[in-house]
């Protein structure tokens, strides 16, 4: 039975902290879980919404307000939400060729040619009165796709229902051929506003050889911060509790790779280990 819970005015999305998704191990979360919710993950920014008397707010994770940001996709999210005085939760990302970009192409001041903007949405938080975040996953889910009509920027997230690590593995590997971020894997529980222990995420690991060139240590003293260069092109900086010698190789585990002029960047990367076999 669909219980209502009822408050007096709709989240306050400069302050509501959305749900995260954390690290783990599937098969200890399979066991936990009786059935999960398979996802794509996508990479752009997160991007909470409002619809409200036909018009749209967009706020990110941290409470800003972006709706001034990304005003050229406004109007097809005010048509592709359904019905009034509606939260919603997604990714804002740049599509191009039918595929996803990085979340760095978001923010760029301009779309260039062959790109557009798409919401992806995966989640309901409210309509009008109704605290839907409170609800279990699959009901929330249900009243979701009455409530979005897709259009060229706006989205829903597909999703499949499991309790096989078989087919967790087969989703997978199909989103990841297709050039997308990785899964989330979520359970069938209510939304819980800032927790990151209810949703997982999996990700290919990717990995770039890289020389230490230079090292200071850590303010709090627990490790050194080392300068990554390819080719005597600086990439980054990447902290770790490995004392290494300045000229060593090492493998970089990283998220995305950026291109730049001067060659690339790299986001989120952690030195493994150091390469001795070269």
């Amino acid at each position: 039975m669909l219980i209502s819970w009822r408050l007096e005015k709709m989240i306050d999305l400069t302050t509501f902290k959305p749900q995260l998704v954390g690290e783990g191990d599937v098969n200890i979360f399979l066991f936990n879980n009786d059935g999960v919710f398979v996802e794509p993950k996508v990479d752009g920014i997160r991007i909470l919404c409002h619809k409200k008397n036909n018009e749209v707010k967009l706020y990110t994770r941290s409470g800003a307000d972006w709706t001034k940001r990304f005003e050229i996709v406004l109007p097809k999210i005010i048509e592709g939400i359904l019905g009034d005085d509606v939260i919603v939760d997604g990714e804002l990302a740049v599509l191009q060729d039918g595929k996803i970009l990085s979340s760095n192409s978001v923010l760029q001041k301009n779309l260039q040619q062959g790109q557009r903007l798409v919401y992806f949405i995966f989640d309901v938080l409210q309509i009008g009165e109704e605290m839907l975040f409170k609800e279990m996953q699959l009901t929330r889910k249900q009243s979701l796709r009455l409530l979005i009509e897709e259009n060229e920027n706006v989205c829903l997230i597909p999703f499949t229902c499991t309790n096989n690590i078989v087919d967790i593995q087969e989703f997978y590997k199909n989103v990841v051929s297709k050039g997308m971020e990785g899964i989330v894997i979520k359970n069938c529980k209510p939304y819980y506003p800032g927790d990151r222990y209810n949703w997982l995420k999996l990700k290919p690991l990717r990995t770039v050889d890289l020389t230490i060139i230079s090292r200071k240590e850590r303010k709090d003293s627990k490790g050194w911060i080392y300068t990554l260069a390819e080719d005597n092109k600086i990439i980054g900086t990447s902290s770790s509790n490995l004392e290494i010698d300045n000229g060593s190789l090492v493998e970089v585990g990283y998220d995305i790779k950026y291109p730049r002029p001067d060659g690339y960047k790299l986001r989120f990367p952690k030195i493994l280990r150091i390469r001795e076999d070269k």
